[in-house]
Formats: C-alpha cells, sequence, structure tokens
C-alpha cells in the first residue's frame, strides 16, 4: 500500500464518521444526499482528490497529500484554492467559488472559509458534518444537513424505510406510510427516523401515536433505551 493510499484510508473513515458517504466517481448518483466524490472530474481535465456534495450542489473540495508531506504547505493549498474555482457548468454549486477547502495527509486536517474576507487555512480537528455546513451556509431546506444513513446494524427493510422516507420528505411529500413486517424493527426504525430529524433538522418534536396502551408503553420503554447502532 503507498503512503497516498494509506492516507485516504483516514480521510475516507473521517468523512464517514462525519456522516458523508464516500463514492468513486462513477458510482455517484445527484439523488444521494452527503457525498464526497473521489477523484471528483473538474475543468482543464482537473480532478478533485475529494468533491463534497449537498443535496446534488457542491460545497467543497478536499486535496489529500501522503502523511510525509506537509498539508499546511502554500503549494498545496494553493492547489487546493484552483480546484474551488474549477467546478465544472454541468455542476450545480451553493457558491462559485466552492466556500470550503479542505486539506490533510491524514494526520492533520486543515480548513479555509472562501465567503470569510481575507479567508486563510486554519488547523481543525475533524471532517464538518454536512448538518454544519449547511448551518454555515444559512441554507434554507429542511433535510439538507442529513447525513448520509450508514447500512451498519440495519436490516435491510429498516435502511430501506428510513431511506425512502427521507427522500419523500425531499421531494416535498407531507405524508409518507412504512409498511414493515412483524417482528421487522418497526418500533426502532421508528426511533431511527425521530432521531435524525430531532438531530439534523429544525424539528423539535415528533408525535408517536399507538392505537392501544399497551403499545405505547413498549414504544416509550424502546425510545427510553434507543441506542444509536449506525
Amino acid at each position: 500500500m503507498t503512503p497516498e493510499e494509506k492516507a485516504r484510508i483516514k480521510i475516507d473513515q473521517w468523512f464517514a464518521d462525519a456522516g458523508w458517504k464516500v463514492v468513486n466517481r462513477e458510482d455517484y448518483e445527484p439523488t444521494c444526499t452527503a457525498v464526497a466524490i473521489r477523484e471528483g472530474l473538474l475543468k482543464g481535465n482537473l480532478e478533485a482528490d475529494y468533491f463534497l456534495f449537498i443535496n446534488g450542489k457542491a460545497v467543497g473540495v478536499l486535496e489529500a497529500k501522503r502523511e510525509e508531506t506537509d498539508a499546511f504547505a502554500s503549494k498545496v493549498c494553493e492547489q487546493a484554492t484552483l480546484y474551488a474555482r474549477s467546478v465544472p457548468n454541468i455542476y450545480q454549486a451553493y457558491q462559485k467559488p466552492l466556500p470550503f477547502i479542505f486539506t490533510s495527509n491524514g494526520k492533520e486536517l486543515y480548513c479555509c472559509d472562501f465567503r470569510e474576507q481575507d479567508s486563510c487555512f486554519k488547523q481543525i480537528m475533524a471532517i464538518p458534518t454536512p448538518h454544519e455546513l449547511v448551518k454555515k451556509l444559512g441554507i434554507e431546506d429542511t433535510f439538507a444537513g442529513l447525513p448520509t444513513l450508514k447500512r451498519k446494524g440495519l436490516r435491510d427493510c429498516q435502511y430501506e424505510a428510513v431511506t425512502e422516507l427521507e427522500k419523500s420528505f425531499r421531494a416535498g411529500q407531507n405524508r409518507a406510510l412504512m409498511v414493515l413486517a412483524t417482528g421487522a424493527g418497526k418500533t426502532y426504525t421508528a426511533c431511527l427516523a425521530a432521531y435524525r430529524m430531532l438531530s439534523y433538522t429544525p424539528m423539535r418534536r415528533v408525535l408517536f401515536l399507538v392505537d392501544r396502551n399497551n403499545l405505547g408503553k413498549q414504544a416509550e420503554g424502546e425510545f427510553g433505551t434507543f441506542r444509536l447502532t449506525v
């Protein structure tokens, strides 16, 4: 494994931990919520090591280097800045040049907010979550900050239910029906959907209705002991 590959394994994990889905450019779909595209194509046959999109619109780039390379070196920062100015016209962007520019060698991470006057690169401790970038940009989209849902710990039906529920909300639908078989983990699925809405959107309350008292007590217990497994 090359030094560059070792660094990118760490950076991939940083993105995943922050709620971004890391994909190769041939696997990118505009319907994905928060995505870091590897080797994203730019103008002039340039390639961004990571090209960041939220709800189909570009928000930033990350230039990755091997661990031995200084990620704060002026040459590295200039290269990343060039990439932020090179977004192809085929892509929509929240702002051009792209507002968020990152550099990293897998050990250190730097960020420049292009919107700031006299913007400069500053060291940060972690990749920002999609929700954090949405708040910084002031994006008025209720569901733009939802991180990509991870499959780990979920049954296929649970993953599909929450994914499709959120997709319907993004499409402007006010109602959605999730149908899961008995024993499929419906209450946990409801807990997960509620957690994501309360944590990553402006929503502050979720109404959970049941048609029998014993189901209410059961649901109250599960909500009270809910722990993320993803």
